[in-house]
Parts: structure tokens; sequence; C-alpha cells
């Protein structure tokens, strides 16, 4: 018999036993005669939590949570797959209690991503042998139902905004930036007073995982900017422009309120979701149907995708005429 062989009839032995590698693991290292002084789940949670990124965190954190409910007496190096299973189950059940109607689908795939962040940083930090997350199955991904609007739809859009806003001012403004520079919505809420440049008539955007980048926009778009900034008290570089009537620059979920006030006013927003990356898929597309790929993969700030792509990279000037094409105006 082979090593091969011997190797599936002692996992199979095991199996019918209850051992998983984990403990075969343990036993060898002596991990199991000594008791264990790795954090308990709650501790290990509270302490690397604020070593992530505010926007992964802030996706990850209440299925954290979930997982400190369920496990967070023990220590992290006693948990298992099965474990992980048990607060998976835990996120989709709270998910079709919030949502009924729901199949749980994406919280299953968000608590498995936060799980595994978490089980992975413990792995790395030498507190597990083997992230026990990393045996959880994803769901498989659903087609996107992400697209670029047609013009009626955009239209309706935009009255949708009009008509549900208590802000129309800075909710239109903040319409036409996603559509003129093609910003995620990281790029609008980071925008400051020093990212206005009005003599290259550009911005500057700083998006996710700390990207910057300059990215052409039309004259008035920068004026209208300048004026919305003046108007609502921005002084100061540093100065975050886009501000709610009482000066205050906005929050993430001031900005989210925006398109969820409009999409119970547009009947085809259950198909096709209406949101800031909706605005930036469109805005994208119209860029590479009027000037090729190159140019709107430079526009949409993705990095080349292959070896040719570094060399057929487009040039700041060229995105900066497909904008002047798209906006009809001189830049």
């Amino acid at each position: 018999m082979n090593r091969l062989m011997r190797a599936r009839v002692l996992l199979a032995e095991a199996a019918a036993l209850g051992v998983t590698i984990e403990d075969l693991i343990a036993e060898s290292s002596g991990a199991s005669s000594c008791p264990s002084t790795a954090p308990t789940v709650a501790e290990y949670v509270d302490t690397v939590s604020a070593s992530f990124s505010k926007g992964t965190a802030g996706t990850y954190k209440s299925y954290w949570r979930l997982a400190i409910d369920r496990l967070g007496e023990r220590t992290i190096d006693s948990i298992g797959v099965d474990d992980c299973e048990s607060v998976v189950a835990d996120a989709v059940e709270r998910a079709r209690g919030n949502r009924p109607g729901t199949d749980g689908r994406s919280a299953r795939e968000n608590c498995i991503g936060a799980l595994r962040a978490l089980f992975a940083r413990a792995e790395r930090a030498g507190l597990v042998a083997r992230s026990p997350a990393a045996g959880l199955e994803k769901p498989r991904r659903l087609p996107n139902r992400r697209r670029a609007l047609d013009d009626g739809e955009l239209r309706e859009v935009i009255e949708a905004v009009r008509t549900t806003s208590q802000d129309p001012d800075l909710d239109l403004l903040l319409i036409r930036f996603h559509l003129e520079s093609g910003a995620r919505r990281e790029g609008a809420l980071n925008l400051r007073l020093r990212d206005l440049d009005p003599r290259r008539s550009t911005v500057w955007l700083r998006e996710k995982f700390g990207a910057e980048r300059e990215q052409p926009v039309s004259p008035s778009l920068l004026r209208a900017l300048e004026t919305h900034t003046s108007a609502r008290g921005a002084i100061a570089a540093d100065d975050p422009i886009l501000r709610g009537r009482s000066g205050r620059p906005i929050t993430r979920r001031r900005y989210n309120t925006v398109f969820d006030r409009a999409r119970p006013c547009i009947p085809w927003s259950e198909r096709t979701p209406v949101s800031a990356h909706i605005l930036r898929h469109t805005a994208i597309t119209a860029v590479e149907r009027h000037a090729g790929f190159a140019v709107a993969q430079a526009f949409a700030g993705h990095s080349a995708s292959s070896v040719t792509g570094t060399y057929t990279r487009a040039r700041i000037g060229e995105v900066a005429a497909a904008v002047s094409a798209l906006t009809g105006e001189v830049h």
C-alpha cells in the first residue's frame, strides 16, 4: 500500500472517530497537553479589528459580532470549521429575519469573507495552524445585474433624486459629479478643496486602497463645485467639498440616503440596482463607446490587466479629450 493510499485510510478512520486534522496537529505538537495561551475570539476581534481598513471593518463588523456572540469566550485556536459554519447560519437567519423573502445568499458570502479575514490574520500571527474558515464554501456568484443606464433611465434617476431630495442642490451636484468624473463613492466623500485644479480643469480623486489619481472634468462642473463649497463654508485646503445646508460635510450615511429615497420612485430599480456605482458604470461605458477601451480604463482608474495594457495605457490628455467630447465643453 503506497503512502497516498495509507493517508486516505487514516483520514477515513479519523473521520469515523470524529477526529479532525486540527486535532491531530494539536496532539503532535503537544498543544493538547497544556492549556492554550491564545486569546479568546472576543479578545482577538477587539485587538485586530482596528487594523483593517475602515471600509473592510464596516462591512465585516456585524459578522464579527455574531462570532463573538456564539464563540466569544473560546480561544481562537479552539475554533473549527463547524463552529464557523454555525456563525454563518446565524448570519443567514438574521438576514432572513431583517428582510423577509431574502435567501440570505449575500449574508452568507459576507460572513464567510469576514471569518476568513479574521482567521487568516490569526494564521499569519501563528495563533492557529490553519484557518478553520478556509473550509467554508462561498455561494456561487450570480450574474451581476449592474449595467450602464440608457438616456431615458438616466433622466428617470435624476428626476427621482430631484423630487425626493431634501437638499436638491447638493444631491444633483453629487449625481453630476459621478456622471462626469466616473468617481467611486469614496472619491466623492474624500474630495477636498485642495483637490480642485481650475487651471488644469481636473480633480484629484482619493479612492479605495489609498489610490489617488487626477481626473479631468468639465470647467463648468469645477465652477459648480467651487460655488457650492464657498456657499457652504469650506475655507481651508483640507475642508471637504460636499456639505449639507448646515455647512457640515456629508457622511456616508447621508450619502446613501440620496439613492435610498429615489429607488421607490423608479419602477425598474428592483431589477437594476440604483446607486453611485451604476452612475460610474454609465460614465465609464460612455467613455469606452466614444474613445475605446484604453481611455475608458484610464478614466475608470483601473490598472492594466495585462502586459500589453502597460504599453497601450491612455494619457490624461486622451481622457480629457473624451470628457470634453461627452460634456460639450472645451477642456
